[in-house]
């Protein structure tokens, strides 16, 4: 369990709030300025459009008035013409619907288009200034036993690693050297490395070598690579994980709300 210091966790907090509030006035409010500012533009389209249809819809009725107005020329006349009349209407009618229906379409794939583009320029960056805030805070308040612990559980999961995966790790490491690349925020113990390169050991059945290198953004936790193989149970990977879900639900919501439009 994580050793927290309250007052410390408090503090950080209010930094972390603080912080918050300037993204929001800095990115997030220009982000939503800027996709009203397209959304109106999309919906003058739209208008203009239905105005055209409008318009064609008085054309036609005042063109059959005008035929109305013709009926003491002969009845041939008079039905050739309003024949022709509704020819002419029902194809200005089609016309105009289906020019607002790909004018709509386009403005709608158009719309998402940019919005998406936005999103996607904008959330990364935002999403990397929560990460790295929220890694400083739970940095500051992390101590080394919770490091130690996470450290246990590294070593506890190797153990209970189902056979298939250890035998894979067997094949994989056979005909390479048998090296761990060990990367943990602060140095491991005598203790440590010992238990970690037998575990390994007993692992891929070899004689394992470590080679441990310092990475204090990683929080607490190590990762460790064998071969192009890659163990992690650092705080900095769980973050990066809660990152990566974040942004596919923030983009599957867009495109949720897109297709409900």
């Amino acid at each position: 369990m994580l050793d927290i210091d309250l007052s410390t966790l408090l503090w950080e907090t209010v930094n972390f709030l603080v912080l918050f509030l300037l993204l929001y006035f800095l990115l997030f409010r220009p982000l939503k300025r800027k996709l009203n500012e397209r959304s109106q533009v999309i919906a003058n389209t739209l208008q203009s459009a239905q105005d055209q249809e409008a318009e064609a819809k008085r054309m036609r009725l005042e063109y059959e008035e005008r035929l109305r107005n013709a009926q003491q020329e002969a009845d041939e006349l008079v039905a050739n013409a309003q024949r022709e009349a509704a020819q002419k209407s029902a194809q200005l009618v089609r016309e105009a619907r289906e020019r607002l229906d790909r004018m709509t379409e386009q403005m709608r794939s158009e719309y998402t288009r940019q919005r998406e583009e936005i999103v996607a320029q904008n959330y990364e960056r935002i999403l990397d200034v929560i990460v790295d805030l929220s890694g400083n805070v739970v940095q500051s308040v992390t101590t080394r036993r919770s490091h130690d612990d996470l450290v246990q559980n590294f070593m506890a999961s190797i153990y209970q690693m189902p056979q298939e995966e250890v035998t894979t790790y067997r094949r994989v490491m056979m005909q390479r050297q048998p090296l761990a690349i060990v990367t943990t925020p602060v140095a491991l113990t005598a203790e440590q490395s010992k238990t970690l390169a037998d575990t390994l050991s007993s692992l891929i059945d070899r004689p394992v070598e470590l080679q441990v290198h310092i990475a204090p953004e990683l929080v607490a936790g190590i990762q460790v690579r064998l071969g192009d193989r890659l163990i992690d149970n650092s705080v900095r990977q769980q973050m990066n994980r809660i990152r990566d879900r974040a942004r596919k639900d923030l983009i599957a919501s867009f495109s949720s709300e897109a297709q409900d439009e």
